[in-house]
């Protein structure tokens, strides 16, 4: 009876290893990392979940997988063959294969492999991007401190505008770095930070600016940088008591002392304008001119600011319905003497500013892009002085 049975269990344990072996090939060819559903709050302000589906994998910002099932096919083994069993898998694109034969190979090969690599994903992401990261990511799950890999993984997430992504790739590669890679990591990371702050910057996205830079210091990496180009992004802000709190302390910094000296002097001085310039009003910049929204009268108008017209002038076609002064009134220019109406508006506003009863004289204005000028009658009344560069009128009390 026994004897009987014995061939039914030998083929039943054989059949039982065929279908393990099968399961953990099926797992290896298929360890590659999903793309999560709902969570993309690490990514940038602006990409769809669609567009992240299409460019990394899952926790693409933590670049060791979480799970890594490697299956060891079974290798050649006659001494005769020369050519090399991890270059041929390569070179065919069995990927995994290759790493198989690459966590056999002893640390002379590896600096060779490591050379191949850079090549083959160089070559790859062009052909299917969310595969070579794959791929990337499993090869630093296998050597977490190449920095070639992983410097190639972070530009190429910089290449495709996500910027957090290689940022954090680098970092927690600093963690696992020697002594000597520290100092060219700072660099990387400072030079793919101000690529994102420039860019940010350009596209006026100051919020998202300094949500970024003040994430940046709370994680304690570059402190002192991310510091500097806060200051800097408040001071855009005109936020200058948040500016001057940071400032304060780089000034003890050997690195940003003179430049934050600098800013503060700055700060100073904005602040001092401030004091004997409250109003600031924004202006339009028209050519050499610049033009100003006013309202005669809750009527709106864009006046050219005029230093040379001692009265108000507006498009007579416009104010028509505003109280008439004096019509026929002279006035002496430099083309020869003219006749006008003088109108009266209840209220003359300009930015935060209204006057009452102000005076305005009817014209004719050819120009489409503004319907009068803004004259003396108006600015007179205050002390002056208009910042061309940034566009705007400032206003103080006049002694």
């Amino acid at each position: 009876m026994i004897k009987s049975l014995f061939p039914i269990m030998i083929s039943l344990l054989i059949g039982w290893t065929l279908h393990v072996l099968y399961a953990q090939y099926s797992n290896k060819t298929n360890s590659k990392l999903q793309v999560k559903n709902n969570d993309y709050s690490n990514y940038e302000e602006g990409c769809t979940p669609e567009t992240i589906k299409k460019t990394v994998v899952k926790e693409a910002i933590k670049y060791v997988p979480q799970t890594k099932i490697i299956y060891k096919e079974k290798k050649v083994e006659d001494k005769n063959v020369t050519d090399d069993l991890f270059l041929l898998a390569l070179g065919r694109k069995e990927f995994y294969d290759a790493m198989d034969y690459y966590e056999e190979a002893d640390e002379e090969k590896h600096k060779e492999y490591k050379t191949a690599l850079v090549g083959y994903f160089q070559a790859e992401q062009s052909e299917n991007l969310i595969k070579t990261i794959e791929q990337m990511q499993y090869f630093i799950g296998i050597e977490p401190e190449s920095i070639e890999i992983v410097f190639q993984l972070a530009q190429l997430f910089e290449k495709h505008g996500l910027y957090r992504q290689a940022l954090n790739i680098i970092v927690e590669f600093s963690y696992v770095a020697s002594y000597s890679q520290i100092s060219l990591i700072n660099t990387k990371i400072q030079s793919i930070s101000l690529d994102y702050i420039s860019k940010l910057s350009k596209s006026q996205n100051l919020k998202t600016l300094i949500n970024f830079l003040t994430n940046r210091i709370n994680k304690g990496v570059l402190v002192d940088f991310y510091s500097f180009e806060l200051a800097k992004a408040y001071l855009k802000l005109k936020k200058y008591s948040d500016s001057t709190t940071l400032l304060e302390e780089l000034k003890e910094h050997d690195i940003y002392k003179e430049r934050a000296i600098e800013l503060l002097a700055f700060i100073q001085e904005k602040l001092e304008e401030q004091a004997e310039y409250p109003i600031q009003i924004p202006l339009i910049k028209h050519g050499s001119h610049f033009l100003v929204q006013a309202y005669a009268d809750n009527t709106s108008i864009l006046l050219m600011i005029d230093t040379g017209a001692s009265i108000t002038s507006i498009d007579q076609n416009i104010i028509n319905h505003l109280k008439v002064l004096k019509e026929n009134a002279l006035f002496h220019t430099a083309g020869g003497d003219i006749y006008q109406t003088i109108f009266q508006a209840e209220s003359f506003t300009v930015g935060s500013l209204t006057l009452k009863n102000f005076n305005i004289s009817g014209s004719t204005f050819p120009s489409k892009d503004f319907n009068g000028l803004l004259g003396m009658n108006f600015l007179g009344k205050f002390k002056f002085k208009i910042d061309q560069k940034e566009s705007i009128l400032f206003l103080g009390q006049k002694y």
